[in-house]
């Protein structure tokens, strides 16, 4: 009897638990999920229909909200700028990831443990207090209101986090992969593109999807680097109608809408390949 009780205790514990933890999935699912239903949502209201009701489900949905951005602030011309800054910076920081997470990890030089933890460490650096130098040094180098310039920009922010993630996927690599692959007379750029690319793509995948959703939404480095109205980026923009608008909350949920779009369109496209390239260093 006495262990037949504390079995039955053991089942109701677990379940109880498991009670618990699907409960607290389902808030954080709410609370993650609100937000992209209140901006939708009120979107799709008119002026009136939202001073009405704030929280409901809009009565008459409309889309005259989304006709404004798209004829009133060129929304397209927003779209492409963040296109290239995005894409530019993804591509160009992983490229520069994957080379310098090779370097520090498979490349024996003298202080590369001492390299690793400086651009690990730099990770803990607030932006604001550097926000100025960044300015002054774009300035100088002219890369103010030019494309290349944010793209540098998140290169060299991005890095850090890049060396970061694919530094601890490749120290699970072994070395007799690079070893085969010196016999067979491969230097160490191919070996970068031709042996670790390859066997790295889930680290490298999770790594740009990052880099995706931090540079398509980015505020600061976009307002520094690109403050003319024809380069901005379109979370800028959008951000900016607060004023122009005189606070018109729908217009403005329905530019934040179609800044969510594209990225969230991304990520439900790779988050197998997020999940997997955040969780294959560990397992390795």
């Amino acid at each position: 009897m006495e262990f037949a009780g504390a079995t039955l205790r053991r089942r109701i514990g677990r379940r109880l638990g498991r009670g618990v933890i699907t409960l607290l999935l389902v808030l954080g699912a709410f609370v993650a999920l609100f937000p992209i239903y209140y901006t939708a949502a009120t979107a799709l209201k008119t002026p009136k229909g939202y001073a009405l009701s704030r929280f409901a489900p809009p009565r008459e949905p409309t889309l005259e909200n989304f006709r404004v951005q798209f004829r009133r602030f060129a929304v397209l011309r927003l779209i492409l700028n963040s296109v290239i800054t995005t894409v530019g910076g993804v591509v160009l920081c992983t490229v520069a990831a994957l080379m310098v997470a090779y370097a520090v990890t498979k490349v024996r030089f003298p202080a590369r443990n001492l390299v690793f933890a400086f651009l690990v460490g730099t990770l803990v650096i607030p932006f604001p207090t550097i926000m100025v130098p960044v300015y002054q040094t774009a300035l100088d180098l002219r890369l103010v209101n030019q494309y290349h310039g944010l793209i540098l920009a998140y290169t060299a922010f991005g890095l850090p986090l890049g060396v970061y993630l694919l530094g601890a996927y490749f120290r699970g690599i072994p070395d007799e992969i690079m070893e085969a692959a010196r016999i067979d007379g491969a230097s160490h750029w191919q070996t970068i593109w031709l042996v670790m690319f390859p066997i790295s793509r889930p680290a490298v995948a999770a790594l740009g999807i990052i880099n995706s959703v931090w540079m398509w939404n980015d505020l600061l480095l976009p307002l520094l680097i690109l403050p003319g109205a024809r380069q901005t980026t379109l979370m800028v923009a959008v951000t900016s109608q607060r004023n122009n608008l005189e606070v018109n909350i729908p217009i403005i949920s329905a530019g934040l809408t179609i800044a969510i779009v594209p990225i969230l369109i991304v990520y439900l496209l790779f988050q197998r390949q997020l999940i997997k390239g955040m969780t294959a260093g560990a397992v390795k």
